[in-house]
């Protein structure tokens, strides 16, 4: 082979890795990636977080909403009307087994209450009580279950009014399987 060939196959070699590395970048950042399904609201719902097995995650995000955390013995979150608020879920439900079985219920949510003003804003350990993040877990699982406010981990939320998305690493009090979640909801 000449030299020519040799140095022309090389220029054109080149141009397709650099073609290949331009492509794999456009890809990379474009729109969230994620599975979009749709909440009970009719609004969009797009995890990026991997859902756990043998279950449906959902999330919803509702204008006008706040919570209300004065429980009496035990903590147990109540909605309230608050126009300054919104109020975003997160809920896991695990499958039903085949056949009819006693206690086969599992749930597992996230409760948090925003400013309903647009905003980015990390949270971590004791800040998380600005947003009075709240897990529950519903089983027959003894001394697990209930509703407890989180104060370990990390929140991050980009807030508008088209849509919320959050990136929440969390220590549940209990054994979970959303301590890592991340989502967009409309």
């Amino acid at each position: 082979m000449t030299d020519k060939k040799i140095n022309n196959r090389y220029l054109h070699m080149k141009k397709m890795i650099a073609l290949l590395a331009f492509s794999a970048v456009a890809i990379s950042c474009s729109t969230t990636k994620g599975v979009e399904s749709t909440n009970w609201l009719g609004k969009k719902v797009t995890m990026i977080s991997v859902a756990p097995e043998n279950g449906k995650v959902t999330a919803t995000r509702e204008f006008e909403k706040g919570l209300n955390l004065n429980g009496f013995n035990e903590l147990y979150p109540q909605t309230h009307f608050d126009p300054e608020k919104v109020l975003v879920e997160y809920s896991f439900d695990r499958n039903k087994a085949e056949g009819n079985h006693a206690d086969d219920f599992y749930k597992e949510e996230l409760f948090m209450e925003i400013p309903v003003e647009a905003f980015k804003k990390q949270y971590k350990d004791a800040e998380l009580d600005q947003v009075k993040l709240v897990y529950g877990k519903h089983c027959y699982c003894k001394g697990e279950a209930g509703y407890f406010k989180i104060t370990e981990g990390t929140l991050k939320i980009d807030h508008s009014d088209k849509q919320t998305k959050v990136k929440l690493a969390f220590k549940a009090p209990s054994s979970s399987v959303i301590e890592n979640v991340e989502f967009v909801v409309e």
